[in-house]
């Protein structure tokens, strides 16, 4: 749109009952003026009725037009909110996704090495099962190794929830 075409028509959305009824009344009063000019002959009611059912037409047909109007733009609106919605949910889908690949990450970069310092200890342990400052040791290295499987398990719970709660910011007209 051109910068004369908005500024106009914004004019004509928020006032267009005034603009129907400068219209009207305009062809009022041309029609008006054909009445008068012919003053000098008799008219009958039926006469008058004619020289106004043009007004009338007008004014329904401006209801007319109102209501469209009023009918588009709250299609444009319900447009909008359907177009932020579904922005909301896409940003939901790449957060997830994005949360789903950094849980593959963990799992795969992670977990892999742990099994290996798990087996590793419980080999230690075989070995030297009499020695307690060396089972000290491994107690410390078991107890971490279960505390960062625990987060992995965490972040994996957390991914499943939010696969199943609704977004907390989507408000529904």
């Amino acid at each position: 749109m051109s910068s004369f075409s908005k500024p106009v028509t914004a004019f004509l959305d928020k006032y267009s009952i005034l603009l129907a009824g400068g219209v009207i009344y305009g062809y009022y009063l041309l029609t008006s003026v054909d009445l008068l000019q012919q003053g000098g002959s008799k008219k009958g009611f039926l006469d008058y009725l004619l020289q106004f059912d043009s007004l009338i037409l007008l004014w329904i047909i401006a209801a007319v037009l109102i209501q469209l109007q009023r009918y588009r733009k709250e299609q444009r609106e319900e447009r909008e909110y359907r177009r932020r919605i579904q922005l909301e949910f896409e940003k939901q889908r790449i957060h997830l996704q994005l949360l789903d690949e950094i849980t593959t990450l963990l799992q795969d970069n992670v977990n892999n090495p742990l099994a290996q310092i798990s087996i590793t200890s419980h080999n230690i342990r075989k070995t030297f099962p009499g020695d307690d400052e060396i089972m000290s040791f491994l107690d410390r290295i078991d107890s971490s190794l279960q505390r960062i499987h625990a987060t992995i398990n965490d972040i994996k719970a957390f991914q499943s929830q939010k696969l199943v709660e609704p977004p907390q910011n989507a408000s529904v007209n």
